[in-house]
């Protein structure tokens, strides 16, 4: 018996939550209201960009994945599905596996502080960003 409860117990301290898509969607006619200048540059600039920057070197990006680089709207609309399903908030799924619960005070620093936490109207809105901006025709 005792096993058994052990074993429960520790399969409920190993199973995480896996990130999913929210499914958020655009609305049409797009609004134009979030876009990369009114909303994502801060949003990545307040919340991601200590580990997710493309001037960071792999030591310095605290296990955060080569190429994840979101200083850009570039580099944000390399891995979309990624960002969103990571921080995302929308009718399918809200995701908080990012930001990390230690943060870098500078970037590339080491892991020395708590990060700050973005809002459940900022991951709404991180998810409708992305959703809209994907669509809308950019020349990089």
């Amino acid at each position: 018996m005792r096993f058994v409860v052990l074993g429960i117990l520790l399969a409920g301290c190993t199973i995480a939550k896996k990130p999913a898509p929210t499914e958020t969607t655009c609305p049409d006619p797009d609004p134009d209201t979030l876009t990369w200048g009114s909303f994502g540059q801060k949003f990545m600039a307040d919340y991601c960009t200590m580990c997710h920057a493309i001037n960071l070197q792999h030591a310095q990006r605290n296990g955060a994945p080569l190429y994840h680089d979101y200083d850009t709207l570039r580099g944000v609309l390399q891995i979309p599905d990624h960002i969103d399903s990571n921080a995302g908030a929308g009718p399918a799924a809200h995701n908080n596996a990012m930001p990390p619960s230690e943060c870098p005070s500078t970037p590339g620093g080491p892991l020395d502080g708590s990060c700050r936490e973005p809002s459940d109207a900022e991951r709404t809105n991180l998810s409708l960003w992305i959703a809209c901006e994907r669509l809308r025709p950019h020349t990089f």
